[in-house]
């Protein structure tokens, strides 16, 4: 029987990383795997380390950690047990925008 996820992605945070793997495919799809690998390893860490981050009340009310997980990603997430990972958004992104629906 495989455990299960340690962390919860949200479904917009699984369509970000659709896309982020997709985007990168196009021109390299080993660095494709390699970006999403770092992403989904830095969700697990997120699991015994969940205070990553800082809160951004420039860009959001909602009670969300941005944590600059790559020169060009982030990895934004609530919670501690499960940690849920609300987005996965590119550094240039209008972030306050992206996240003013949530």
């Amino acid at each position: 029987m495989m455990n299960p996820k340690p962390y919860i992605l949200s479904e917009q945070a699984e369509n970000d990383l659709a896309r982020i793997y997709a985007h990168i495919a196009l021109d390299n799809p080993d660095a494709a795997e390699r970006m999403l690998d770092k992403l989904l390893s830095a969700c697990e860490l997120l699991t015994d380390n969940p205070r990553i981050g800082q809160y951004r009340s420039d860009l959001t009310p909602l009670p969300v950690r941005f944590w600059l997980v790559h020169p060009r990603y982030f990895l934004i997430h609530r919670g501690e047990n499960p940690v849920e990972i609300v987005r996965v958004l590119a550094a240039n992104m209008d972030i306050a925008r992206e996240l003013a629906g949530q």
